[in-house]
């Protein structure tokens, strides 16, 4: 799994201002990636800021079980889920 395969769509929290992609791993672990307002995650408009398309976000919020990181990359969410998806 690579980030290039997560299909975002709006948050559902924050439609106008947040998108989600959201995947199982292959040994049950739930991937959630997170752009927008509020978020621990950075768009063109700048940290925290609204975010409505995977093009504008520069970093995103990745929870992943219990456990959030803020602020990753698209290669930093690549290298997560194949770290995560072995365990």
């Amino acid at each position: 799994m690579r980030f290039e395969n997560l299909v975002f769509l709006s948050h559902p929290v924050t439609p106008d201002s947040g998108i989600m992609a959201k995947i199982n791993l292959n040994n049950g672990k739930e991937v959630s990636v997170i752009c927008g307002e509020g978020f621990y995650s950075s768009s063109r408009k700048g940290n925290r800021s609204s975010c409505t398309s995977v093009e504008d976000a520069a970093s995103f919020e990745v929870m992943i079980d219990d456990e959030v990181l803020g602020w990753q990359s698209r290669d930093q969410i690549t290298k997560l889920m194949k770290e995560y998806g072995k365990k």
